[in-house]
Order: structure tokens, then C-alpha cells, then sequence
């Protein structure tokens, strides 16, 4: 992340920490402390504690997922255990056949004499294998997210040692307490614009994580349709051409749901207006029977009408996530990134400021220093391997939307769009929180106010801890949130 910081033996050594307590302020004092914000401000820009938190969810969200698919799995080979001893199959089936001859003998029982039973049960085992396809799919992003989390914890690990040493330097710059009222009124606003942003960046990252995969379910689905009506041109008796069709109409519809479920687990506190849950399990009921729907023009009809309309619901879905991610998520992620390198610009030139009197006490010298923008917007990368993936989709040009892009992919007219979810629903509690880091920050100055003679090393405790707010902001602090809750 370009850090460069040092190894925690180096940092551990006593004889380092006493050197640096002792070291005089001045020049190089300014300079180790400019280079430290510029360091921090470089490996926040990828914000690995919220990278690291979101592939914690995510595992927990696809184990649970997994478990499910274990046991949707398990039932549905008990029901392919019971179907060979069906007494009505019994002349088609013999005990000694392989699944796929038996899927290919019932097939033909229910094409030949348009059994309906045959076909439930051609679809039990079409059910079984696309539930063992979704079930390895579970097991490929639960493998790529293992190797994510080991790079997220070196990331996140290098920023709290970065906070540690900038916590250390402006101890011993600033004996434990604040160099002026205005460096604590900044930093204190610095926090409230800082944790705010934390909010926004989190919907940011799981409202464009979950546009990613709709917009991948969306081309999903839409190629489905288009090969599901290729099938009435294709001669009957070419049956190579026409199942290698129905397979790859079958795989991008089960891969849509499976890209549908998961944005889904990205959002789980808010209502999908449209592809809700049970019009998912209502397109995987129709994708079991989609070897059977080929054959009469009636239930291909039947079929290509619900590809069709969970197609066109897909694209209104990603209509409406798009909205909420151009029209209210981008515009206060903005404003927020602003007020953080506003305000964090303002703190560090008050400390350079401070830094230069203290240096000048010690050594009565003026110093010129020049404090340098430094960019602090914050940018997490979407991740890839959370997609169900199918052949002849590029996930790579997905979620790039422009202006442009939004006008052509309008499903429906803005009007007639479902209505935006509130602001509680896309950040949380926003104002709950805000209101509760005033009333704790009016806390602490006011015990500040009626403490500061008394227990003067208590209340720098409290100051020190004060200025590690961000290095709180980490997994654990997150995870103890989350089982409080």
C-alpha cells in the first residue's frame, strides 16, 4: 500500500521509543509527521478495515448460504433415492443405471406420452444437479475470499502500526495533551467528518457491489432469452444443437439467480421492489423443467414469458440501484470526501503551526515548512469473485455506467420506478450516530473542564485515547459492535 513502515520488532525496541521520546522538535520532528500523514492518508485511500469487515460479512453470508445449499442438496438426492424404486418407472429404470441414463429414459417417457409425473420428475433431478453446480460455485468464492482475507489483514494491520507511530510522535510532541483549542476543535471535527464518511463509503461499497452483480444477472438473463428463442428454429431431431442450447440458457439463468441472491446479501435491510425472493425461487422452479418446457411449442411459450418478465424486473432493478447510487450515494460521497480533506488540511497545518513554535522554544529558529495537499478520497474496489460467472460475459466492463448509459438501460420510466429506499435504509443510522459522537464529545470536554486540576494524567489518558479514534475504527471494534448488537 506504499506505507513503508517499519516491522513491529523495530518498533518494539525500547531503546527506539526512548530515542524517540527523547529526540528534540524541530525540522525533522515536522517532517517525520507530514511524511506520517501523507503515509496514512495513502493507505486509507483503499480503506482495508472496511475491505477487511465487508470479506468477513461476506464468508459468514456464503457459509450460511452454503450450509442451506448442503441440506437443498442432500434432499434432493433422498428424492432421487426414492424415485428409482417408483413402482411406475419401474420398466424404465433399471437399479444399475447411471443418473444421466435415467434422466435420459425419464425424458423420454415424458416426451413420448406427455406424462406429467415423468416431467416433475425429470425436473427433481435437473433441481439436484444445478443445486450441486450452485453448491461448487459457493465453494470457488468462498476459496478466492479465503485468499483476499490474508492480503486484508496485512493491509489493515499496516494502518493500525501507522496510526500507532503517528499516536506516539504527537504524544511526545504535545506531552499527551492538545497543542491548542483549535487542534482539539479540529481533529474533533475531523472525527465526526471522518466517521460520517466511513457510513457513506460502506453504502457506497455494497449498493455498487450489488449493482455490479444485478447488472451481470441482468446480461445473465437477457442472454438466457435470446438463446432460449433460438430453440423453435432448430430442427427437432438436431437434439445435440437443441439440449447444448437449453444448457446454456439453463447456466446464465441459474448464475442471474445466484448474482440476483447475492446483491441481495448485500442490501439485506432493504425490500428489492422488484426480483424479491419468491420471483427468484419462481424463475429456479421454471429453470428445472426447462429440459422438458423444450419440448412442445405450449411450454416453451410458457417458459420464454417468465425469462422474459424476470428479464425486463432484472433491469428495472438495476435501474432503480443505479439511481440510488448516481443520484444520492455519489453526490454525498463527494461532499464527504471534501470535508475530509478540508478539515484534515486544516488540522495539519495547525499542528505544523504549533510544531514550528515548540521548535523554535528549543532551538530559536524559525522554520519554513510548506504543508502539501495530500489526497485523502477514499476508493474501494468492487469485488469480482463474488459473481457467478458464465462464459461470454466480461465482468471486468460491468458497473462502469455513465450518464449516457443510464438513459439506454431505462427499463421503465422514471416515473413509474419503484420509489428510492430512505437514507436510514441506505446508510443506517446516520443521525443516531452523529448525535451520539456530539453528545459523548460534549461529555468529555466538560469532564475536561471540571477534572483538569485534579486528575490532570487522567484526563490526558482520555485525551491520548481521544486521538486514536481512527485506530479504532478497525475489525474488532466492528465485531464487538456487531455482537452487542
Amino acid at each position: 500500500m506504499g506505507c513503508n513502515q517499519s516491522s513491529d520488532a523495530q518498533w518494539a525496541s525500547p531503546t527506539l521509543k526512548q530515542n524517540m521520546q527523547d529526540a528534540p522538535i524541530d525540522g525533522k520532528t515536522i517532517e517525520d509527521y507530514l511524511e506520517l500523514e501523507k503515509q496514512i492518508a495513502d493507505a486509507e485511500t483503499s480503506s482495508p478495515g472496511l475491505v477487511l469487515q465487508q470479506i468477513k460479512d461476506q464468508r459468514a453470508h456464503l457459509k450460511m448460504r452454503t450450509e442451506q445449499q448442503k441440506m437443498i442438496y442432500q434432499t434432493l438426492q433422498q428424492q432421487t433415492d426414492i424415485m428409482r424404486k417408483n413402482e411406475k418407472l419401474a420398466d424404465i429404470i433399471n437399479e444399475d443405471d447411471t443418473e444421466e441414463k435415467m434422466k435420459d429414459r425419464i425424458l423420454s417417457l415424458a416426451e413420448e406420452n406427455s406424462s406429467v409425473e415423468a416431467r416433475d420428475i425429470y425436473a427433481a433431478l435437473n433441481s439436484k444437479e444445478i443445486a450441486l453446480q450452485e453448491l461448487e460455485n459457493l465453494k470457488e468464492q468462498n476459496d478466492n475470499l479465503d485468499k483476499e482475507l490474508e492480503t486484508a489483514e496485512k493491509q489493515a494491520k499496516s494502518l493500525q502500526e501507522l496510526y500507532q507511530r503517528q499516536d506516539a510522535l504527537i504524544s511526545r510532541i504535545f506531552g499527551g495533551a492538545y497543542g491548542s483549542g483549535q487542534e482539539n476543535e479540529l481533529e474533533n471535527q475531523l472525527d465526526q467528518h471522518e466517521e460520517m464518511r466511513n457510513r457513506i463509503v460502506e453504502a457506497n461499497f455494497k449498493w455498487k457491489q450489488a449493482q455490479l452483480m444485478v447488472d451481470y444477472a441482468y446480461k445473465q438473463l437477457k442472454e438466457a432469452v435470446k438463446q432460449w428463442m433460438l430453440l423453435p428454429n432448430i430442427n427437432s431431431q438436431n437434439l445435440e444443437e437443441r439440449y447444448g442450447i437449453a444448457c446454456i440458457a439453463r447456466n446464465n439463468l441459474v448464475a442471474a439467480s445466484q448474482n440476483i441472491q447475492g446483491a441481495q446479501g448485500y442490501l439485506n435491510t432493504v425490500q428489492f421492489p422488484y426480483c424479491s425472493p419468491p420471483e427468484v425461487a419462481t424463475l429456479n422452479k421454471a429453470t428445472a423443467y426447462i429440459f422438458t418446457d423444450m419440448q412442445t411449442v405450449d411450454r416453451h411459450e410458457h417458459a420464454l414469458e417468465c425469462y422474459t418478465i424476470t428479464s425486463k424486473r432484472c433491469g428495472a432493478l438495476l435501474q432503480w440501484i443505479n439511481q440510488v447510487v448516481h443520484n444520492t450515494i455519489a453526490a454525498d460521497l463527494d461532499d464527504i470526501n471534501k470535508k475530509v480533506k478540508e478539515s484534515s488540511m486544516s488540522l495539519r497545518t495547525e499542528r505544523v503551526r504549533l510544531l514550528q513554535v515548540k521548535a523554535k522554544e528549543i532551538t530559536g529558529e524559525d522554520l519554513d515548512i510548506t504543508v502539501q495537499d495530500i489526497n485523502t478520497d477514499v476508493k474501494v474496489e468492487l469485488n469480482l469473485n463474488a459473481l457467478a460467472l458464465t462464459e461470454g460475459i466480461d465482468p471486468s466492463l460491468l458497473a462502469t455506467l455513465t450518464a449516457n448509459d443510464l438513459e439506454r438501460l431505462k427499463i421503465i420510466a422514471d416515473d413509474d420506478l419503484a420509489p428510492p429506499p430512505s437514507q436510514e435504509d441506505i446508510f443506517g443510522q446516520v443521525d443516531a450516530i452523529k448525535e451520539q459522537y456530539v453528545e459523548d464529545n460534549e461529555k468529555l470536554i466538560h469532564q475536561l473542564q471540571e477534572n483538569q486540576a485534579r486528575v490532570q494524567d487522567n484526563l490526558n489518558e482520555k485525551l491520548r485515547n481521544r486521538r486514536q479514534r481512527r485506530a479504532r475504527k478497525n475489525l474488532e471494534e466492528k465485531e464487538r459492535d456487531a455482537l452487542a448488537a
